[in-house]
């Protein structure tokens, strides 16, 4: 009796699992970012996976990629990428907000759209981020960095979307 208890416990964990995946598969993304996978001397322009994959999950299933789960992915990003505390989660506060509230609204999902929200994504997620930079250090800020990180996430990203892509066909039922 003790193990149909703890059977049905599990089984409410297994069932509820499909809606952590959005969060786990942002958070490794993020992860595989910080990896040392660029060559040395260009570790500042690696791809932003893990923005990539927030904003996939944001277009295709913003049920399960709630506030609560942005505001986690934003909190994340900035202790993982080292950047101002706070900038990450404004920047997936807005991307979450131009997804769903002006983008979503205007066309059905196709690879093409994909690639448009995700280019305006990370454009939103790179603008916070030197803006909040440059006014909180007041130096000269290298933008060519920024501009090159950007594209290497524009041009990497269509593998995290067919990944992605392949997850989301697992999850639906």
């Amino acid at each position: 009796m003790i193990s149909l208890k703890y059977m049905s416990f599990y089984s409410i964990i297994i069932s509820n699992l499909k809606y952590l995946i959005p969060l786990l598969a942002s958070l490794f993304f993020s992860i595989i970012t910080i990896m040392p996978i660029m060559p040395i001397g260009y570790e500042s322009i690696a791809p932003l996976l893990g923005v990539v994959s927030m904003a996939f999950w944001i277009m295709h299933r913003p049920d399960i990629m709630s506030w609560f789960f942005v505001i986690i992915i934003g909190f994340y990003c900035d202790i993982l990428y080292g950047t101002i505390l706070g900038s990450g989660v404004l920047s997936s506060i807005i991307i979450r907000f131009v997804i769903t509230k002006v983008l979503y609204k205007l066309e059905p999902i196709n690879i093409y759209h994909t690639l448009f929200y995700l280019s305006t994504s990370l454009f939103i997620w790179l603008f916070v981020s030197v803006s909040i930079n440059s006014i909180i250090n007041l130096e000269a800020y290298n933008f060519f960095n920024t501009f090159f990180q950007g594209l290497i996430s524009i041009i990497i990203s269509p593998i995290v979307i067919f990944s992605q892509l392949y997850l989301l066909k697992k999850i639906s039922i």
